[in-house]
């Protein structure tokens, strides 16, 4: 999946290898490397998008072949390491040298090597924000609250602040926490406010959107799912270097000091009449002149950056959790929150993930859906699509009474009726007989007239198969007895018309 995000933002975005790098969990010179490769393939996304994950790989690296290469450190972490007093880098290369003896660089090759990227490191930089790329967002460590109306108790929540990087406009929104959930939302929630998508999100280091935050972070798998729906990178700021992410810090301040500061005399309560309130004190605030260009953040906003953003997808992004399912059972039934759904019979032992929504299950394989069921809350019971099945298993499951009543809400629905009034008995599988001479007379007559006649039986109040097969009788009789034939000696309302005359 990294190289999948590499790749996917190399041939649709103008970050830099370094950011691409950062944002999919790659050395930036993997990522120039496939740069490199995708140029003088001509390759384009509309290819390589519809290829699977195995296939990419082929695309971008040759077959692995002899001579192994010898291991080296991550000269960045080096770099750090040295930084530390005492520390020396005799003492790392011993370090490292120890843990595989014959497959390590000298100690000369190491420091030549360590010279060569402290050369590359920049020592101050100038933060210059392109229109339409990138985005920070961050909580505040300020928390308002509201009231509960049952227990008259202050109830705290999180205060969501974002800044687009060139214009400076904000947004912000209360969530009740800072959990994945509401970490989602609150990002849906931004993008439709900026009416666009920029390139890049910078978010801090929050467990929300970093499970593994090193100096290739790894991004929280919502999160990252919540990149691909609108087509952005996620490139989290360093570790305790607040000035990567020093738009939004400034922006929490300003919305400490002119929204919170102004809600702090009244009263609220629930979240919505507290994000109410602030979305009031957003629009003030974002309509305000700035001190240096007397623009406000809006006219910055419209005048550079609004035309920029990418559209937003055709529907906005819907919160799902994933789940790994490390192997498809024999019974093809995978297991999701307490609940069984199936998924192709051909995939038996193959490794799947699910993606849950609210409402919905999804069942991927190297990221192509391969089942997706209306989610339930049905703990331990089972959901079968019918085309998951082997040919004998789907005629066995038809033997039933849920197999049954699923043949006839597809048929029919007065055939639905009909095979519910057979059922419905404390032994259901009393009423198959019935049911399946009710199949029988479907494959000879058609389900079209067979449902119109299994009407005309639950009028009569006999639904019954007797009944039904005597309704079908007449039906057939009367659509095959010939028209009366013409008696000669009959004399029509003419003849009579002139006798009357005479």
């Amino acid at each position: 999946m990294k190289q999948f995000d590499a790749v996917r933002l190399i041939l649709t975005t103008t970050l830099t290898d370094r950011d691409i790098g950062l944002a999919a969990g790659m050395s930036k010179t993997t990522v120039g490397r496939y740069r490199r490769i995708a140029i003088i393939k001509k390759l384009s996304w509309e290819k390589v998008g519809a290829l699977d994950p195995d296939a990419v790989h082929r695309l971008f690296n040759r077959p692995a072949q002899g001579g192994k290469p010898k291991r080296s450190p991550d000269l960045s972490v080096l770099h750090e390491q040295l930084q530390n007093k005492g520390m020396t880098l005799q003492l790392l290369w011993e370090d490292y040298r120890r843990e595989d003896p014959h497959n390590t660089l000298s100690y000369s090759h190491l420091a030549a090597k360590l010279q060569r990227h402290r050369e590359t490191l920049p020592t101050v930089m100038r933060q210059h924000h392109t229109p339409g790329e990138r985005v920070f967002v961050d909580y505040s460590g300020l928390r308002p609250h509201y009231i509960d109306p049952a227990t008259q108790q202050k109830v705290p929540v999180e205060l969501f602040v974002a800044v687009l990087g060139a214009s400076s406009l904000m947004f912000a929104t209360c969530t009740p926490s800072q959990k994945v959930p509401d970490f989602i939302r609150a990002h849906v929630a931004m993008l439709n406010y900026f009416g666009g998508v920029p390139e890049v999100i910078v978010p801090d280091n929050l467990k929300s959107a970093v499970t593994v935050a090193t100096r290739t972070p790894t991004i929280q798998r919502t999160y990252a799912d919540l990149a691909r729906h609108y087509g952005v990178a996620i490139l989290p700021a360093r570790p305790y270097r607040p000035r990567d992410k020093g738009s939004v810090e400034a922006g929490v301040k300003y919305a400490q000091q002119r929204i919170l500061a102004r809600l702090r005399h009244q009263h609220f309560y629930s979240i919505d009449e507290l994000n109410a309130a602030i979305a009031t004190l957003l629009e003030e605030a974002n309509d305000r002149p700035m001190v240096k260009d007397g623009l406000s953040r809006r006219a910055r906003f419209e005048a550079l950056e609004r035309a920029a953003l990418k559209p937003l997808p055709p529907v906005p992004y819907v919160y799902a959790e994933w789940v790994a399912i490390p192997k498809v059972p024999k019974d093809y039934h995978v297991a999701v929150e307490g609940h069984f759904y199936s998924v192709p019979h051909d995939l038996i032992g193959q490794r799947l993930d699910a993606r849950i929504t609210d409402t919905t299950v999804e069942i991927l394989r190297d990221r192509k859906h391969v089942a997706r069921h209306a989610r339930s809350a049905v703990l331990g019971s089972h959901t079968t699509t019918p085309a998951h099945q082997p040919d004998a298993h789907r005629a066995q499951a038809q033997r039933s009474p849920e197999g049954m009543l699923a043949w006839a809400k597809s048929a029919g629905p007065q055939l639905l009726r009909f095979v519910k009034h057979q059922l419905d008995r404390p032994q259901p599988f009393l009423g198959m007989p019935a049911c399946e001479a009710l199949r029988t007379l479907a494959h000879a007559h058609g389900t079209e007239k067979l449902d119109e006649v299994a009407g005309r039986a639950l009028d009569l109040h006999s639904p019954k198969i007797t009944t039904l097969k005597r309704l079908l009788d007449n039906a057939v009789a009367s659509v095959k007895k010939p028209p009366a034939p013409r008696n000669s000696n009959a004399r029509g309302a003419r003849y009579h018309a002139e006798v009357v005359q005479c």
